[in-house]
């Protein structure tokens, strides 16, 4: 799930015009737009036919515009928590650095951020009664939580819901629970990765 908001955040950010309201809203945004569409030396023309302002955007991909506008201010915190010299408070990051298309290591990062929420599937013996109940189960995501022991299943809302076959290990951002048990934010990971950004945890 995290990569593809990683990917709806990069998509907006390039294609969608944002302008808070404390520095003109709407008409600022509409401003801009008009004058980046006229920038032919600056923007290619099929990249100045994706734009649009926000709201628009946002309407026409069915997404939150609230919570991408939410994202974009944490993100700048980070930058700026990231980047701010350590004598500051800060990290002393170059937040300049990218890791281009290795989105291993992406998924590496996210994976040491989350190891404490990690699970793995839980392997079902094929019985010839219950065999269509079985692959339901297999298909939806059926976990084991790592840490706890607690089965869990992959939220119908995540990308991962229905993958079949379903991955062999997961991390997740939160637990709801109702009749079931259910992870969300939920990102396909290596189970070796878990030794090597945790081995305190993992051996």
């Amino acid at each position: 799930d995290i990569p593809t908001l990683i990917n709806v955040y990069q998509s907006w950010s390039e294609e969608a015009i944002y302008v808070p309201p404390s520095s003109g809203g709407l008409k600022a945004q509409k401003k801009r737009l008009k004058k980046l569409k006229s920038c032919s030396k600056i923007i290619s023309k099929a990249s100045r036919k994706r734009l649009m302002v926000h709201g628009e955007w946002c309407q026409r991909n069915f997404i939150s515009g609230k919570s991408l506008v939410r994202a974009r201010d944490v993100r700048n915190q980070l930058i700026d928590i990231c980047s701010r010299d350590t004598s500051r408070g800060g990290m002393g990051w170059d937040v300049n650095v990218s890791c281009g298309e290795e989105m291993e290591l992406v998924l590496k990062c996210i994976c040491g951020g989350l190891f404490l929420q990690a699970a793995s599937r839980i392997k079902i013996q094929v019985d010839a009664k219950k065999i269509q109940k079985q692959a339901t189960n297999f298909r939806n995501g059926r976990y084991k939580t790592n840490i706890g022991g607690k089965e869990v299943f992959v939220h119908p809302t995540s990308t991962m819901f229905g993958r079949n076959p379903a991955p062999k290990c997961v991390v997740y951002t939160e637990l709801l629970v109702t009749k079931k048990t259910y992870i969300r934010g939920v990102t396909q990971v290596k189970e070796e990765w878990l030794k090597e950004v945790a081995p305190q945890f993992f051996r």
